[in-house]
This record gives C-alpha cells, structure tokens and sequence, in this order.
C-alpha cells in the first residue's frame, strides 16, 4: 500500500468534523426541543479541534498537540454519546461523562511525561473510542420499536466499524514493536487515518439522517392525523390565501382541492355574517391570538351549514406570523337539535303554537319596540270543547284542537301571533292595527269560522267561541294587563251566552 501524508488526513478529518458540526447546528437550532443533535455539533467540533491540534504537532507544545488533542477525541465522542442517550429518552450518565475523560487525560499525561510508552498511549486511545463505540451501540441497538431505527442501526454500525477498527488497533499496539511517531509515514498510520476520514464521515452522515428521521416519522404522524381528521382542516398563508385542505374539508363543502388552491376561505361565505366580525377575526389572528367562533357558510352546490371553527397563527422561531390553520367542526345537526329543543321549550307539543311563556315574552316585546303602534290582544275560549272530550275521547279532542288552530292562524295576518296558553284557551295578538272596527271583523271572522261544524270519524261536531279583546295603548301598556282584561271581556261573553266577542271596558 502506498503510504500517505498524514498530515492532509489529519486536515481532511478536521474539515469533515467542521462541516458535520456546522450542519448539525443548523438542525439543532430548527428543533422546537432537546434531541441531543447540539451534542453531536458539540462533540464533531471537539473532533475538529482534536485533528487541527494533532496537525500541530512539531509546532505547538507537545502538550496541546498530544495530551489536549487525545483528550479532545475523547470528549468529542462522549459528548455524541451523550447526545445519543438523549435523543432516545435516557438520562445521560453525568458521572461518566465528567471521570472518563478525566481519565484519560492522567493516562496521556502518565504515559508520555513519566512512562513514554507510545504503545500504552496509542492501546488507552484506542480502547476509549472501543467503549465508548461500543456504549453507543448498545444504546442504539435497544430501541427496536422506535420509528428512526433503521437510520439507528445505520449509526451503530458506522460506530461499531470505528470502534472495532480502533480496537484492533489498540491490541496491535500492546502486542507489536514500538511505533515510530504517529505523524511519521507508515503504513499503520496511513489506514488508521484513511479509515477514520470515513467512518466520521459515515458517523457524521448517519447522525444527519437520524435526526432527519424522527422529523420525518412526525412529520409523518402529523400529515395522517390531519389527513384523517373528521374535522375540517385549513391553513392559509398570512395574506389569507389557502395553501392546504384536508379531505374531511372536501367531503364536506364539495369543492376540489384544485378549485380552493390560493382562494381566500370567504369563497364559503353564505353572506349573512356580518363584515365586522369578519373584521374582528382577521385583527385577532393577525395580532398572534387564537379566534374562535362560528360560521354559517354555503357549500358549493347552494347549501347552508354551520361550523364552529378555532383559528390560530402559526409562528415561526423568530416570532413572525406565516401560516394561519382553521380547524373546523360542522354543527349543523346542534344547531338544528337546539332549535328543535328551544321550539319544544317555547311552543305547544300538539298545535305547534307559542306557549303563554314565549307568547307573553312576544307580546312585551312587541309593546316594548320603539315602533309599537296599535295593538290589539284577543283572549279566545272554545265553548262546548270539554263536552266533546269528554264524548268522543282525547284523540278526537286533539283533532279539534288542530283543527281550531288551522282555522284561528286562517283568520289573522302572517305578522300577527297565535298562541294557545292552556286546554281551550288561545291568545292572539294582532299588531299595527288601523281601528276597532278592523279587529271587529277578525273577531266575527273567528267566531264565524269556529262556529262551522268539525268532522270526526264522518260524524259532525260544533264548538263555538267567546273572545275578550283588550287594545294597546287605550286600556293598558302593560303585557299582564292587557291579557287579564281580555280574559275578563272573554269571561263577560260567557255569561251573557257564549258564541260572540266583546271589547273590554
């Protein structure tokens, strides 16, 4: 084998270890935390420095470029080593890591200043990187389920080849003649060297694909989950213009990934959401806070649904705003189970009409409104109701009832309210009304109609009706009021012969 200059080795391991460091950083300072990838830059620049000061030697005190230099290998794997246990959740060994290259050191220093043993120097060197290769390989070899272990086992392996290499050096030392300086040209040196500018080289190379890994298994991870996700995904870039959608997002608007690519999400609008507080979301996002709130938006084919949505910047390592991300969940079903339930809550089971909580709560604010004009409140009793009840059975009662409600909605306007308040017993607000005369006629409208036979199982039954009319604002300005003095008009009716209407006094 032709021998070589050791010398330009020594500067080829030294840039390799710089260039490894300098990429090693750069990864480092792009982790959100800790993997140990800042030991390895720190542990590949102690290697560099170790090559730079070995290079040295002849100029510098033999000192720095021998007892310094060996000492600077040494921590430079153990601080990768440390690194390593890191990156796989371990704690480091804190002791070792302080009383190894202690011990080392006093070894160098034994072996040079007191007993100059080239042999001893070179085998104690060679059984540090032995151990300590030999830890990292049995850490990295424990971790059989983790996500990276390919990339980890190429790392093993690259140290395990240094380690072994090293190793037999070491015993080839103890057993051999004693060696002539290490800068000398010799064979030995010359592949010691050679293969060490690869193995750091692979070491280093490894060490990148490691980290890279694990951000790839994440990234991995992260893309599934939001390609998965049953809610709906967007991101935008910082002006506001869509970069991703996720297919939940898709299946649920309609549109293709390709028609939303660099549209603004108002393509969704349904217009009804008023424009500032369109307005207050883009100031909340834009000042790094999270909005959160809800949208009603059109789906591509016309249809309206409702979502409720969280809105957050993403920020990067500076603090600068690039992205925005919008996870949405469609609440059209709540929305639509609430109404039915506040429907229920407020309105009567069999008629669908306002109960007299929610008819009362209209009818105040109604008198309340800075645009009350005239109205007039109609308190209508169905006469002769408990009879048929009582007859036919419930069943026929409740069709009665549907009946009166059909035939009472008939007789008022689309801006007037029905409501039934008890058994029989209903009330009507009649708003902007011109005269008494024009409630009057709706009055005898009602009795009219109701009085007209009903057909249950093709037998005819008759009610009639008796109906007290109260006026806002003439006999009161008050809801309560206005209802007591219909019931007590309504009452009046009663005994003076059911079937008619009167005002109340």
């Amino acid at each position: 084998m032709q021998i070589l200059d050791n010398r330009t080795l020594l500067v080829v391991i030294a840039l390799i270890s710089i260039g490894s460091a300098v990429a090693l950083i750069s990864l480092w300072r792009a982790q959100n935390k800790r993997n140990g990838s800042g030991f390895w830059a720190s542990g590949m620049s102690c290697i560099a420095l170790a090559s730079v000061l070995l290079f040295g030697r002849g100029s510098l005190p033999e000192f720095l470029s021998l007892v310094i230099a060996n000492t600077f290998y040494v921590v430079g794997f153990l601080l990768i080593y440390r690194g390593i246990r890191i990156f796989t959740g371990r704690e480091p060994l804190g002791l070792f890591d302080i009383s190894f290259p202690l011990l080392m050191s006093l070894l160098f220093c034994y072996f040079y200043y007191i007993d100059n043993n080239l042999n001893i120097r070179i085998a104690v060197l060679s059984a540090a990187f032995f151990i300590i290769c030999t830890m990292v390989v049995k850490t990295l070899l424990a971790e059989k389920d983790a996500p990276w272990r390919t990339a980890g086992y190429a790392v093993a392996f690259m140290f395990g080849l240094f380690g072994l290499s090293h190793g037999s050096r070491g015993i080839i030392a103890l057993f051999s003649a004693s060696y002539t300086g290490f800068l000398d040209p010799s064979v030995t040196s010359s592949i010691v060297l050679l293969s060490s500018v690869f193995i750091i080289g692979g070491i280093a190379i490894s060490l990148v694909l490691l980290s890279y890994s694990v951000l790839e298994a994440r990234l991995r991870i992260v893309s599934l989950a939001i390609e998965q996700s049953a809610s709906s995904i967007v991101i935008t870039d910082k002006v506001g213009a869509i970069k991703y959608v996720n297919p939940a997002f898709i299946d649920k608007t309609g549109y293709s990934s390709e028609e939303l690519m660099g549209q603004n999400p108002r393509v969704l609008q349904s217009g009804e959401m008023d424009a500032s507080e369109y307005s207050r979301l883009w100031q909340t996002i834009s000042s790094g806070d999270t909005w959160r709130g809800e949208f009603h938006n059109r789906k591509k084919n016309g249809e309206f649904f409702w979502e409720i949505a969280s809105i957050a910047p993403v920020k990067q390592r500076n603090g600068h705003i690039s992205h925005f991300v919008a996870v949405k969940e469609d609440i059209s079903a709540l929305k639509e189970a609430k109404e039915r339930i506040h429907h229920l809550a407020n309105h009567d089971g069999l008629t669908g009409l306002p109960s007299r909580t929610f008819f009362m709560q209209s009818l105040s604010n109604v008198l309340r409104s800075e645009h009350a004009k005239n109205c007039a409140v109609l308190f209508v009793d169905l006469d002769g109701f408990k009879a048929i009840n009582d007859s036919f059975g419930h069943d026929a009662g409740d069709q009665l009832l549907i009946e009166a409600t059909r035939r009472l909605s008939c007789s008022v306007r689309d801006i007037d309210i029905v409501g039934r308040i008890g058994g029989d017993e209903f009330l009507i607000l009649c708003t902007e009304v011109e005269s008494q005369a024009a409630v009057k006629l709706v009055a005898e409208h009602i009795v009219n109609l109701l009085a007209q036979p009903f057909i249950y199982d093709d037998a005819e039954v008759t009610i009639s009706a008796s109906i007290g009319i109260a006026f806002y604002p003439q006999d009161s300005d008050d809801a309560e009021t206005l209802v007591k003095m219909a019931d007590k008009a309504m009452y009046q009716v009663k005994r003076q012969g059911k079937n008619n209407y009167a005002f109340a006094n």
